[in-house]
């Protein structure tokens, strides 16, 4: 059975709903299974992984390739986790916004769309840090800015083969800060009782146009 997660809170930023979820480090730390310690939303129905602690795998889908922190089953999907353990900030629950990296969250999405576009199954993408867990609802343009772009990422780039997760998410930044967007503020269905949407479908095509 899915674990139902209460939202802390839910904000449109650059066209992407976030999600988050806050919680206490040291609690979570302390856990005995690797899973908890990653997704305490999620007790006590832990997702199951399809790696080792630890494990990064790559995930490919034309000109782009993503090493993975975690990649879960949960339902009819997966959960794309990528985890930023080497910051130990915390995270304000008031001002978070302000504390979220843009890269970071873009990189994630990019992350969940590689791991969608590999095994062709409905993806959501999270990040871990120090004491919040988010999750990201990339609206369509953003999708169709980050699908599109690989083609012109890695001429940027100069790469013979594949680019990363990061050259992608460095190229599309300007282009998606760019973008008309809904105003950023609070987004519909804040401390939302269901468990994940799927964010990004394997649907979306990714080109290398």
């Amino acid at each position: 059975m899915e674990t139902p997660v209460h939202w802390d809170d839910e904000q449109v930023l650059l066209g992407v709903a976030v999600r988050a979820y806050f919680f206490d480090p040291q609690d979570a730390d302390g856990q005995g299974d690797w899973v908890a310690r990653l997704l305490p939303m999620l007790r006590p129905a832990l997702p199951k992984p399809n790696q080792a602690e630890g494990e990064r795998q790559a995930y490919t889908v034309g000109d782009l390739q993503v090493a993975v922190d975690a990649v879960f089953e949960h339902g009819n999907g997966l959960l794309c986790v990528s985890h930023r353990n080497g910051d130990r900030r915390p995270h304000d629950p008031e001002h978070w916004q302000r504390q979220l990296r843009v890269d970071a969250m873009l990189q994630s999405i990019v992350a969940a769309m590689a791991v969608s576009g590999d095994r062709q199954r409905p993806t959501v993408a999270l990040l871990r840090c120090h004491n919040v867990v988010y999750q990201f609802d990339p609206g369509p343009p953003v999708l169709e800015c980050l699908a599109t772009g690989i083609g012109a990422a890695k001429r940027y780039h100069g790469e013979p083969g594949c680019i990363s997760g990061q050259q992608l998410a460095a190229f599309c930044e300007p282009q998606l800060r760019a973008l008309p967007a809904p105003p950023d503020g609070p987004a519909a269905g804040a401390q939302c009782e269901t468990a994940f949407a799927d964010t990004t479908p394997s649907a979306v095509a990714i080109t290398d146009a």
